[in-house]
């Protein structure tokens, strides 16, 4: 198991997601599909943003922040976890 991002707040692995505060939760990386980023408020402000993804049925927060260098951080983790898991074409 490789770990791309690893914070107080999310630990992003080859094998998982793990969502460590404020609630915590385990989303398995072959279970998560269609990621996405939203973003909340006013550009001139600091806005919350966001990845969301499909989780089985459900629609699931990954992580939150307002601070755009660890959001871009845990982003690239995401999307190098996510492209790792992808079975090879033959």
């Amino acid at each position: 198991m490789r770990t791309f991002y690893r914070s107080p707040d999310i630990m992003v692995t080859s094998d998982h997601v793990a969502v460590l505060q404020p609630s915590p939760a385990r989303f398995r990386m072959t279970e998560l599909h269609g990621a996405y980023i939203v973003r909340h408020g006013s550009p001139s402000i600091r806005p919350l943003l966001e990845i969301r993804a499909r989780y089985g049925s459900s629609d699931v927060r990954l992580f939150c922040t307002t601070d755009a260098r660890t959001f871009g951080q845990v982003r690239r983790a995401l999307i190098r976890a996510l492209e790792q898991c992808k079975p090879a074409r033959s």
